[in-house]
């Protein structure tokens, strides 16, 4: 896959899957903006790559995403690539503390998982699309989950969230594909980050975790960020409104 000259854009890329796409962007050719909430962990990794740069990004506020684009024309003149994949969970939100029944959910970290996982795929697609217009097209993926697709008790606002965003990338891809802009999803399965690396490689969980995997093994971040890679590419220049599952079978 070749993206000399092209010019790509990861949201949550300053770790993991974020962190993984940037990388292979950046081997493949691509100019990449690196944006992140924690904008040091961006710069860092931008530092490290060719023809990166770093901005301090929090999706969840509007006018920031706007901006962000701003910055990507006033630099770049276009945008070809867009990988929509910064995320939190109720985990996250929670800052550790146990997870709640529905019932007991407070409604600032709904609020909070909400507005980072589909409002604010939604604030960066509300700032991506005219500037691929401009640019005559491009590519955009959306990160969903496998709670995308199923769910699990006392995750009610991550499931809604990336439900949401799978329905999005739909609305996406028929609105905007007769003007060669392709919109997808990828669903991670478990995937083995410094986030996740306590819990799914603790005695506890690990085999459990597992078992609905019939590849026997968690995922990497750079197994998530090669479907990212291709979805963007020429080959996969017929694909539109598709979710792939990068989950090793688990939904199967």
């Amino acid at each position: 896959m070749d993206y000399r000259g092209k010019i790509a854009l990861v949201t949550g890329g300053g770790s993991g899957i974020g962190a993984a796409t940037a990388r292979l962007f950046a081997e493949a050719g691509a100019s990449v903006i690196i944006a992140d909430r924690n904008g040091a962990a961006a710069k860092a990794l931008a530092d490290m790559l060719p023809r990166a740069t770093a901005i301090e990004v929090d999706v969840k506020d509007a006018q920031a995403c706007i901006d962000m684009i701003a910055h990507i024309r006033a630099r770049h003149g276009r945008l070809d690539c867009a990988f929509n994949n910064a995320g939190i969970t109720e985990v996250t939100a929670l800052q550790g503390a146990p997870m709640p029944e529905t019932h007991d959910l407070p409604l600032d970290v709904w609020r909070q998982v909400l507005g980072v996982d589909l409002d604010g795929v939604f604030h960066c697609l509300r700032a991506e699309l005219p500037l691929m217009l401009e640019s005559g097209g491009g590519a955009i993926v959306n990160t969903t989950s496998l709670q995308a697709h199923i769910s699990y008790p006392r995750t009610a606002a991550y499931t809604a969230a990336k439900h949401g965003v799978l329905g999005l990338t739909k609305t996406i891809a028929k609105e905007y594909g007769g003007r060669n802009i392709r919109c997808n999803a990828v669903s991670p399965g478990v995937v083995d980050t410094p986030l996740t690396a306590g819990v799914i490689h603790s005695d506890e969980y690990r085999d459990m975790l597992l078992a609905p995997i019939p590849l026997g093994r968690f995922a990497q971040p750079e197994d998530v960020a090669k479907a990212v890679l291709w979805l963007c590419s020429e080959g996969a220049g017929y694909i539109n409104g598709a979710v792939i599952a990068a989950d090793g079978g688990y939904l199967a």
